[in-house]
């Protein structure tokens, strides 16, 4: 009897623990899913109240429970700072959680990170590596098996798309991307009203730079009813819509409606800083017209506030943003040197292997081996004893200066412009010997020859970008191709290290001050 009774118990135990078991499953399960339900919600949300948007970013990093987790609090903490006007904190957090996607297999957040730091390197004039970005982010959107993750990605990726053909001028293809990222999206357009609405605001500055003002307004029109339903009516994504309008009725000499739009856009409760500074300066152009010293003054001097403190903004998250993507570089040059070491280490076992069968069944090339070992010896000990009869070289003062006088006349041509150019190249133009010429850069300029060319090369561009307007709308690969660099990576790199800026960064600051000559004129 008692024998049946402990047997009942056990039953009874082993049935409660296989429930406890089950629900503490359910529960982890439930505490996964509602976490992402508040990802997904304040991807929208955070527009209209950032600093609700910040803690709620900061729940999810501090009650992660792994590294998916974690990435959507940072990947929220980076839009939000974003809308804060703190880039670096943007870019910083943003690649933090790129680091720890490294071993994910999860392809929405990937897609998601991606298509951000590529939208990070085009705001700061960093086109070719976000097109690289871009890229990555589609082929892991691809990857996506939730029906609505995968429109949301993909509609992200084809919105980035036709942002940088919007920044390219390519207008046209810019709102065939942008039509197509709204249809994949629309059939969930109640779940992601900020991504919907995003688009529509793209799609109106692309029709506003093909000068079809009509279209422009109604998908401005949209973007706000958009938002209306989805309670974002005062949020940055509203602000960005009501400046467009305000610019199409400038457009129509409309002043009026014109001025109760940018009055709508500063009504809106988040502003992005550059969108601040384009509405204060319509606004100062409206009262400068209408003789309103006084406003036009004080709007002006508004507008001058935000476009100066974007301007330190970005050049500071420009730097953090070129050191992160130099860094995971780094990260990647590392992993290959790893993987190239451990072929190295397979090749020279390989190697020894059959070195030994070789040695073992063919003994007499152990003699002819021997005298390849001694040869090696040989040419290395004449090689040392070549070494120590180099004299030091001296040149002649005649001839020193005539050839200072020669690339006087070189730097004053074009010739360095030639993507052939090489010591032996110019020390046979100049009918001397590359010994000499390479010994009167170094000791006359102060660097080797290939840095005396490159330095020659940019300066020529330089002033060439600030002699004629026309360069200035030029691509990057046709100036590094008129100046002589091979290819437009290497002209960028060259550049960076001579000006401390990007071949993209630095036209845009000469168009900016060019522009503001031009009103000061």
């Amino acid at each position: 009897m008692l024998t049946i009774f402990n047997a009942g118990m056990v039953f009874r135990v082993k049935i409660v623990l296989l429930f406890l078991l089950c629900f503490s499953g359910f529960v982890s399960a439930q505490s996964v899913a509602d976490k992402e339900a508040i990802f997904l919600e304040n991807l929208s949300n955070c527009y209209k109240d950032p600093d609700k948007g910040f803690k709620i970013a900061h729940y999810l990093l501090d009650n992660a429970d792994d590294n998916d987790e974690k990435v959507q609090g940072l990947y929220l903490i980076s839009e939000i700072s974003f809308l804060k006007d703190d880039y670096k904190q943007s870019v910083e957090s943003l690649f933090e959680a790129y680091r720890l996607l490294d071993k994910s297999n999860n392809s929405f957040l990937k897609t998601f990170v991606l298509t951000s730091i590529s939208s990070k390197c085009r705001f700061f004039g960093l086109t070719d590596k976000s097109d690289t970005y871009i890229q990555q982010a589609e082929e892991y959107s691809n990857l996506i098996s939730h029906t609505d993750k995968k429109a949301l990605a993909k509609a992200k990726v084809l919105y980035e798309k036709g942002q940088v053909l919007v920044s390219d001028k390519k207008f046209s293809e810019a709102i065939r991307v942008l039509s197509s990222s709204y249809t994949i999206i629309q059939p969930y357009k109640n779940k992601f009203y900020g991504t919907c609405a995003k688009i529509q605001c793209a799609l109106g500055k692309a029709y506003f730079n093909t000068s079809d003002y009509i279209g422009a307004k109604q998908h401005y029109q949209r973007a706000i009813d958009i938002l209306k339903i989805g309670g974002l009516e005062f949020s940055s994504i509203a602000a960005s819509a009501y400046n467009g309008i305000g610019e199409i009725a400038l457009k129509g000499v409309k002043t009026e409606d014109a001025k109760t739009a940018f009055e709508k856009v500063l009504s809106c409760k988040v502003i992005e800083t550059e969108v601040k500074a384009d509405t204060y300066y319509s606004l100062s152009q409206i009262y400068l017209k209408q003789g309103d010293d006084i406003k036009y003054k004080e709007n002006y001097k508004l507008y001058k506030a935000n476009f100066d403190a974007l301007s330190t903004l970005e050049r500071e998250a420009r730097n953090t943003l070129i050191a992160q993507i130099e860094k995971e570089h780094n990260v990647i040059l590392k992993k290959n040197q790893t993987r190239y070491t451990y072929l190295l280490v397979v090749i020279i076992c390989v190697f020894v292997v059959a070195f030994a069968v070789y040695f073992f069944y063919n003994k007499k090339l152990d003699k002819e081996y021997k005298k390849f070992e001694r040869l090696l010896v040989k040419i290395e000990n004449d090689r040392e004893e070549a070494k120590k009869e180099v004299k030091v070289l001296t040149i002649p003062e005649k001839t020193e200066q005539a050839i200072l006088d020669r690339l006087k006349e070189f730097e004053n041509g074009k010739e360095f412009t030639n993507p052939n150019m090489s010591v032996q190249f110019l020390s046979k133009k100049m009918k001397t010997n590359s010994k000499y010429l390479s010994e009167i850069i170094n000791k006359h300029k102060g660097k080797n020859f290939n840095a005396y060319i490159n330095d020659l090369r940019i300066d020529y561009i330089i002033d060439m970008m600030q002699t004629d307007p026309k360069f200035l709308n030029y691509k990057v690969s046709y100036l590094a191709e008129n100046c002589g660099f091979a290819s437009h990576s290497v002209f960028t790199v060259v550049f960076k290290s001579v000006t401390n800026l990007t071949p993209k960064q630095f036209i845009n600051f000469l168009k900016k001050k060019t522009e503001k000559e031009r009103e000061v004129v």
